[in-house]
């Protein structure tokens, strides 16, 4: 049987199995005996008693992640048939403040995307197979022409892909307990559209072979086994043979194109419609003020020593 440290290498990020393992074994030991019989309620009342220690709310939200692959793993190796808080989310405060200066430039973003197939590291590259390859490549453009958040990507469905049109149909994020992005329709690049073609006529349906035919879904971004991708690949495909300060994470690839977007004096509607923010707030705390962008320039010319 494949063990819990098997099982979060398979689907998570290498370096935060520790975490994940000290977090779930904190609950185990919590829990007791009773653990597999764990219902809804007896994990609410948990993260009650983390949040009673004052623990940061990212902290408990990375506590209820880490609960959540826990219960993942049992029902994969079928010790549970349910999951008792897949549908549970936190409602503590986060500081999401977007430092504008910070994100990716468009020549980085750009440059990522050409040269995403030549790693300095080839032994990434030379573990993928072709149809992983392609599909990563997909998953890259949408990031950065279509500024799609983690689910929408995962959530995409081969029929929300127009080809003929060149566009794609992004679905409403409505997860139970919260309200994410709006639906909305957007343009393909003309270098997308045969990107897409091929995946879709090739490389996908290698990756859809794998799946068992009782199990075969329509997701249009699948994993190596034929399945539904987990949110988290997305930050490992982006980090794996990097160097630290040469990383990049999918939020903010897609705060990066919001913000440039506005830089260039497009209309804030249309820019929330392409976000798919339902608040036009959440739109404007892109913008640069001219205080920032004169001690922008500041900075440039006169570093602090």
């Amino acid at each position: 049987m494949m063990t819990l440290k098997d099982y979060i290498r398979q689907h998570y990020s290498e370096k935060s199995v520790p975490r994940y393992i000290q977090q779930i074994n904190q609950f185990i030991s919590y829990q007791g005996a009773k653990i597999n019989e764990t219902n809804y309620s007896e994990v609410v009342e948990y993260i009650g008693i983390l949040r009673a220690r004052n623990l940061h709310p990212k902290s408990l939200r990375n506590h209820l992640f880490s609960l959540k692959i826990y219960f993942r793993y049992l029902v994969a190796v079928g010790k549970r048939k349910d999951h008792p808080c897949e549908s549970l989310y936190l409602k503590d405060q986060i500081n999401r403040a977007i430092i504008v200066e910070s994100l990716y430039t468009k020549e980085a973003l750009e440059n990522l995307y050409k040269n995403y197939e030549s790693p300095k590291d080839q032994r990434v590259w030379a573990e993928k197979s072709e149809a992983s390859k392609k599909r990563d490549k997909v998953i890259l453009s949408l990031l950065i022409y279509q500024a799609l958040t983690t689910s929408e990507v995962i959530e995409l469905k081969v029929q929300d892909i127009d080809l003929e049109e060149g566009i794609i149909k992004i679905r409403a994020n409505e997860s139970p307990g919260r309200r994410g992005n709006r639906a909305r329709t957007l343009a393909l690049k003309s270098k997308q559209i045969l990107l897409f073609d091929n995946y879709i006529k090739k490389h996908r349906k290698e990756l859809w072979r794998m799946q068992k035919p009782s199990k075969r879904k329509d997701c249009f971004i699948l994993n190596e086994h034929g399945l539904k991708l987990w949110g988290s690949y997305l930050n490992r495909m982006l980090s794996k043979g990097r160097e630290p300060n040469e990383i990049f994470t999918p939020m903010k690839i897609r705060q990066s194109v919001i913000a440039h977007l506005l830089k260039e004096n497009n209309d804030l509607r249309i820019v929330q419609e392409f976000a798919g923010h339902r608040r036009a707030g959440s739109t404007e705390a892109y913008k640069r003020t001219g205080l920032e962008e004169l001690k922008s320039s500041i900075e440039k010319l006169h570093p602090r020593q």
